[in-house]
């Protein structure tokens, strides 16, 4: 039955072939306007228990164990340079070997033939809701159990230090609240804005309210001059932020229905089809095309991850100074709820079902990794926000922020937070919101059919 599962999942891969931009998702560091969901299982305590023992017993030396990965360039620089001070530096002998496995929707789909030969990697980095997939095959380690070991778990001090939220996100719901996964960062979906253009136009700070935000658009929009209000990048992530600043929802809580056509998010897309109507928003043509036209202040706003923070300033920067061609900044997205609700999201690393002692050394990369050091390296060079409070209050990443002011304002964002679906499936509802999106932009259908149509085969997926 796993294996037929396994096919089964690996078929909608190469189907969908869905890439997360961004992915993806956390949960909720502070009450938002709906009630903060629980978590499923209750928090492990740091002082392991007699049977959790067990852990502490295996020795991992001398393990060689298979990490793969998405990172390229200067960010596949770095995780390199960490990698090979963990292996010259462990006092087990432990050999990691680094393999890069395509961007995350390549990755998941050479996991999922890996599980179905037999043959996965050690260690993988992937988004929660694809952790949830490689659990239905029963192939994925759960965490608490090393979390909690007295000799090679995290102390009292190590859980105080990590943000709870970032932590609750790699909680399994189909587990019993299992920690599946271990987040090393966290990113967020903001609004990116020209400081400048909106002074021009006599605005002293961004939108706070949908209406506004259209007002904008309808203010900066000039035909003949070839501006508008928004450079629309089609995106499940977003189109979550967009119905939670309305009070709607993606997914009910038991999991497992999509109430995506509900009157928040049909409102939604309405919205989002009088602004193209209007001619005050457009559907980009190319791939980072949103981030190009706000650099050339073709577009007043444009949606997306921190991650990007330094392509844009890079775009917005002067090919001869080096220095901004105009003032710009994030926000949170424009609401209709009491306070903004913002989507936070990124890659965890999880361990596969392999031995007791690879399974083992796979956890210690994953707890050096996450340590304060480590964590500001990577932090700094993949523009995600650190995993421990220590780490943002280090003097290197206060520095950071002092020369990156976008990324520290949309630190201060995180209050807000709320999280994707961590469930298997995502992968795919993700696509159909979509499909649904670009048949509303380009008149296909109708906001409340095109919404019908994919809640209904989003259910049939997840009910598979």
């Amino acid at each position: 039955m796993k294996s037929n599962k396994v096919w089964a999942l690996l078929s909608v891969a190469l189907v969908f072939g869905m890439v997360l931009s961004a992915c993806k998702p956390a949960a909720t560091p502070t009450p938002t306007p709906r009630p903060k969901p629980k978590p499923t299982a209750t928090p492990i305590p740091p002082t392991a228990t007699p049977e959790l023992d067990a852990i502490s017993q295996i020795d991992p030396s001398g393990q060689e164990i298979l990490y793969w990965h998405v990172s390229t360039k200067i960010h596949e620089e770095v995780l390199l340079e960490l990698i090979e001070e963990f292996n010259s530096t462990n006092e087990w002998g432990i050999t990691v070997k680094p393999e890069y496995g395509g961007y995350y929707g390549d990755i998941r789909e050479k996991i999922l033939a890996a599980i179905a030969a037999g043959s996965p990697p050690d260690l993988s980095i992937a988004y929660a809701n694809q952790v949830a997939e490689y659990a239905e095959a029963g192939q994925i380690e759960a965490l608490d159990h090393y979390i909690a070991s007295q000799k090679y778990g995290l102390t009292e001090d190590d859980l105080e230090d990590i943000f709870p939220a970032f932590l609750e996100t790699d909680r399994s719901p189909a587990l019993g609240g299992a920690m599946t996964s271990f987040p090393p960062s966290r990113s967020m979906e903001v609004m990116y804005y020209n400081i400048d253009w909106l002074m021009r136009l006599g605005y002293e700070k961004p939108p706070e309210t949908w209406e506004e935000f259209k007002e904008m658009c309808m203010a900066a929009t000039d035909t003949e001059a070839g501006t508008s209000g928004y450079a629309l990048s089609v995106s499940a992530s977003t189109f979550a932020g967009w119905v939670w600043t309305r009070g709607g929802d993606i997914i009910a809580p038991d999991g497992k229905t999509a109430i995506f056509n509900s009157p928040e998010a049909v409102d939604t897309l309405t919205f989002l089809k009088e602004l193209i109507d209007g001619g005050y928003a457009y559907q980009i043509a190319e791939r980072y095309g949103d981030q190009t036209d706000f650099a050339n202040e073709k577009a007043l706003f444009a949606f997306g991850s921190t991650a990007g923070l330094p392509y844009y300033a890079q775009a917005v920067a002067d090919e001869a100074t080096g220095e901004p061609r105009f003032e710009w900044s994030v926000a949170p997205f424009p609401h209709s709820t009491a306070e903004p609700v913002v989507d936070i999201y990124g890659p965890s690393i999880c361990v596969f079902r392999t031995t007791p002692e690879k399974q083992l050394a796979s956890w210690l990369f994953i707890r050096w990794f996450t340590q304060k050091e480590q964590t500001v390296r990577w932090a700094k060079v993949a523009n995600y926000f650190p995993i421990r409070k220590s780490a943002v209050e280090s003097a290197e990443m206060q520095a950071y922020m002092e020369e990156n002011p976008q990324y520290k304002q949309a630190f201060g964002f995180l209050a807000w937070g709320k999280g994707e679906p961590t469930i298997a499936g995502w992968e795919t509802v993700r696509g159909l919101i979509g499909d649904a999106i670009t048949a509303v932009v380009t008149a296909q259908s109708t906001p409340q059919e095109a919404l019908d149509y994919a809640v209904a085969e989003a259910n049939a997926a997840l009910a598979e």
